[in-house]
């Protein structure tokens, strides 16, 4: 899991632009709280894109996938196991 960066979300309108930037130049997610809960994540677009990767690689290995006209949300950890991924060796993925 990479380092990430807790911010609150009462205080981010004042430095949002600093997080975003630090996000970018670290590649560290800045994980927004509201009230001690995490509500969001702010993370770089190379993460968000290979999350997507990841994601829609998964629907595809799912059996029965091709053409199906339902399908079934799954977990993070359930995509990551059907693509093989283990998050403390590829960088930018939680857990």
């Amino acid at each position: 899991m990479p380092n990430t960066n807790t911010r609150n979300l009462h205080e981010l309108s004042a430095d949002i632009a600093a997080v975003v930037r630090d996000v970018v130049a670290t590649g560290e997610d800045a994980v927004i709280t509201d009230d001690g809960t995490e509500v969001a994540v702010i993370m770089s677009m190379a993460d968000y894109d290979r999350l997507h990767l990841y994601a829609e690689l998964a629907d595809a290995a799912r059996p029965g996938y091709a053409g199906a006209t339902e399908f079934r949300a799954m977990s993070i950890s359930e995509m990551l196991d059907v693509l093989g991924v283990h998050p403390t060796v590829d960088r930018g993925l939680r857990g």
